[in-house]
């Protein structure tokens, strides 16, 4: 459904958002030991190298933490080629096999975790990061102490399994993500309406909160009751009632707009709308826009509609709080016989 229906990837689920932030985690520790470690060895230029990177290893987990997986694996992945190239520089042993290992790795954590564009510019970074190592190492440019055994059948070989390794990886993450996406739309998504379901509307919702509370954003969430549902299910039937159902996620949808916007399904007759990056003094319109969506007649049937909203991070700042607000204005609107929706000021 295009913005408003916030397309379910299965890269922002739950256990995906465990193995980024794991990622993260382990990668700015191993950076944070390698430093001790090789200043203990008396490997300065390598421990000055491995220091400067921690920092972006933290940068990673910022993103992470504002729910932007993508951005944070692939960060972590440029700090790590970045690293590793130049301690394939620096290294006395050169490249050869270490290579095959660091590289490989970074490719197949890319594969596994990133969307297909950010995998191939990865990909395509790393090649060069190696071809550029490899280069050095044979040019005498680095400072191995065993360049003579260096030859450029090494890299080709290097190629060829680095080059299975990412199909191998990425063949294997399309196919597993393509299963599990579907397995995890029929979780999370609404049968009569293909909107997100109550539990996946919650989840997308407090991440998207998060994020908008890191960056100082505002929200607005606005709740619709459809009046005597329950009613209009008996008396036209289940299957007619779920056209009706699918009809109004429709209007909804329409009514939200190009804006970025979470829409949910989270009661038998009861809509959901988060609409982030909203200044405050159009909420209250927005909300009005909703609620006159759900307004219509379809198929010789009228459906009616109580709303309310409340405001982040005026009102509240976790979803469970804003939908608390929100409902308490659809019943304060469901006393009306006109102007049914009710904000927090209507509640005063």
């Amino acid at each position: 459904m295009g913005k408003a229906g916030s397309t379910y990837d299965p890269r922002s689920s739950e256990p995906m958002t465990a193995i980024v932030r794991l990622a993260v985690v382990v990668v700015t520790l191993a950076l944070f030991f390698g430093t001790s470690f090789n200043a203990f060895q008396g490997h300065r230029d390598i421990a000055i190298l491995m220091a400067l990177a921690t920092p972006l290893g933290l940068s990673a987990w910022g993103f992470a933490r504002a729910g932007h997986h993508e951005p944070a694996i692939a960060l972590l992945c440029c700090v790590l080629i970045t690293v590793v190239t130049m301690i394939l520089l620096l290294n006395p042993l050169g490249v050869h096999d270490v290579a095959l290992t660091a590289y490989g790795g970074i490719v197949l954590v890319a594969a596994v975790l990133l969307s297909r564009r950010a995998f191939v510019a990865i990909v395509v970074l790393t090649f060069f990061a190696a071809t550029a190592a490899f280069a050095a190492d044979l040019l005498g440019f680095s400072r191995s102490q065993i360049g003579r055994f260096t030859r450029w059948p090494q890299y080709l070989d290097f190629l060829l399994i680095t080059g299975v390794f990412a199909f191998l990886g990425r063949f294997a993450a399309e196919k597993l993500f393509g299963s599990l996406g579907e397995a995890h739309l029929a979780a999370t998504r609404d049968a009569a309406t293909g909107l997100l379901n109550r539990h996946a509307f919650f989840d997308a919702a407090a991440v998207r909160l998060r994020a908008a509370q890191a960056q100082g954003g505002q929200a607005v969430l606005v709740v619709a009751d459809i009046d005597a549902f329950r009613r209009v299910n008996l008396v036209i039937g289940h299957d007619a009632a779920d056209r009706m159902l699918g009809e109004a996620a429709r209007r909804l949808v329409l009514a939200a707009g190009e804006g970025e916007c979470l829409i949910g399904r989270v009661g038998d007759d009861e809509f959901a709308v988060l609409g982030l990056g909203m200044p405050e003094e159009l909420m209250a319109n927005f909300a009005r826009a909703l609620h006159d969506s759900l307004n219509f007649d379809h198929q010789g049937v009228s459906l009616r509609s109580a709303a309310g909203y409340s405001r982040f991070p005026r009102d509240a700042h976790a979803i469970e709080s804003l939908m608390l607000g929100a409902q308490s204005g659809v019943d304060a609107s469901k006393g009306r016989a006109e102007g049914r929706v009710s904000g927090p000021a209507d509640r005063i």
